[in-house]
């Protein structure tokens, strides 16, 4: 299959958690929770299957939040988790019960779209993580419906079952799916123009996470 792509790229590093972030911060808006008493913090389940869920502290001057300490990130999330302030005689939930929730980025990792088999939770395509190259076209990927063995596809429009697509760009900003990818070059079939292509389809080139040169495409990493 080519020289296989090296685990760095990949969101989950075998034997190191389940992938997905973690939980940073809290933004108050609005109205900050009230309460004569002790007020708490509670941050919704992680999406992924095995992680662990976030949690956090209040830092209450008088009876007012006025910030949210983590004191645990959490991981498995794919998306910003729910927040509730609980508290004995809370006088105003306010709206920090919809508080901005900012995730960690695990950055200079491939990003894919992967609709896991049915057979393992999958239901619809969703982001997901590589956890290993199986062939050249073939890549375990877990997302938050479950993990599964998926084929690198081209198709356009909603994904179907047991496929998974990597995007790439070149110089001009114009996107291509990945036919195939190993540790240096990449295989690209046509799908989005912008001014014009700069590589056919099926043609093999240089790729990195970084930004699409002569010769070179990116491919869409987070």
């Amino acid at each position: 299959m080519g020289r296989p792509i090296k685990s760095k790229y990949f969101g989950i590093r075998k034997g190191l958690g389940v992938g997905g972030e973690g939980v940073t911060a809290v933004t108050l808006g609005g109205t900050a929770p009230e309460s004569t008493l002790t007020v708490t913090v509670v941050f919704g389940a992680p999406n992924i299957a095995g992680g662990t869920q976030a949690t956090g502290s209040v830092v209450k001057p008088g009876n007012t939040v006025t910030s949210v300490t983590i004191t645990n990130q959490g991981s498995g999330y794919t998306s910003a988790p729910s927040v509730v302030f609980t508290g004995t005689t809370m006088t105003t939930q306010g709206t920090g019960t919809t508080a901005t929730i900012s995730v960690n980025t695990v950055t200079n990792v491939i990003h894919v779209e992967a609709y896991v088999p049915a057979a393992v939770g999958g239901s619809s395509g969703v982001a997901g993580d590589i956890l290993e190259q199986v062939a050249s076209k073939k890549y375990r990927v877990q997302t938050s419906q479950g993990t599964g063995t998926c084929l690198l596809t081209t198709a356009t429009g909603a994904l179907a079952a047991g496929r998974v697509r990597m995007v790439a760009e070149d110089g001009n900003g114009s996107t291509y799916f990945v036919k195939k990818l190993t540790a240096r070059r990449a295989v690209l079939s046509r799908s989005t123009v912008s001014t014009a292509f700069l590589f056919d389809n099926s043609e093999a080139v240089g790729w990195n996470l970084t930004a699409a040169a002569t010769g070179i495409v990116k491919i869409r990493s987070r």
